[in-house]
């Protein structure tokens, strides 16, 4: 009966990288962290500061508090018991001023979200109004926890971490008697 062999392509970063080129792994690595960093940088974290001027840019990113009456008032166009209207300014009219809404919250503290429909918002239901600004310390953080993360994940589960050989190894065709 004649033998069957099987061809078998072992991947070697070692050798790879003596030849010169990039190794597999190292190129998933760098796509990676570039993806765990681009993501970290546009969830990022937010903090709410009060405004400071009376009118803000547009497109400025606001958080409204509305007041009680301002709640009861406007529940036709926001929905019922909503207490934060979150959005971009868009501009003031006479006595009000229109967001492109992003979402709202109850006052029990349930977030929906919206796809930026414009609402007018008298100054008289307002109660406090505030400004998003990036917060670089707790974004760095966690970006630095992403990536010790996934490093972590990827030391935990390349090749040669549980005792396998990285290479594939495996024995050669039997010798011939």
């Amino acid at each position: 009966m004649p033998a069957m062999y099987t061809v078998v392509r072992t991947i070697c970063p070692e050798a790879e990288r003596e030849r010169g080129g990039t190794s597999l792994s190292s190129r998933r690595v760098s796509r990676g962290v570039v993806a765990l960093l681009m993501g970290a940088a546009t969830s990022g974290c937010y903090n709410y500061v009060p405004l400071t001027h009376s009118q803000p840019a547009p497109s400025t990113y606001l958080s409204v508090r509305l007041t009680d009456p301002g709640s009861d008032l406007l529940t036709t166009y926001l929905g019922p018991n909503v207490r934060v209207v979150r959005g971009h300014f868009v501009r003031t009219d006479d006595q009000a001023f229109v967001l492109s809404v992003s979402s709202v919250e109850s006052r029990r503290g349930d977030s929906y979200a919206w796809a930026g429909e414009m609402v007018t918002v008298p100054s008289e239901f307002v109660w406090t109004m505030e400004e998003r600004h990036p917060a670089r310390t707790k974004t760095a953080l966690l970006a630095l926890a992403a990536i010790t993360g996934f490093f972590g994940m990827y030391a935990a589960f390349t090749p040669g971490a549980s005792g396998t050989s990285p290479t594939g190894g495996g024995q050669g065709p039997p010798s011939a008697h």
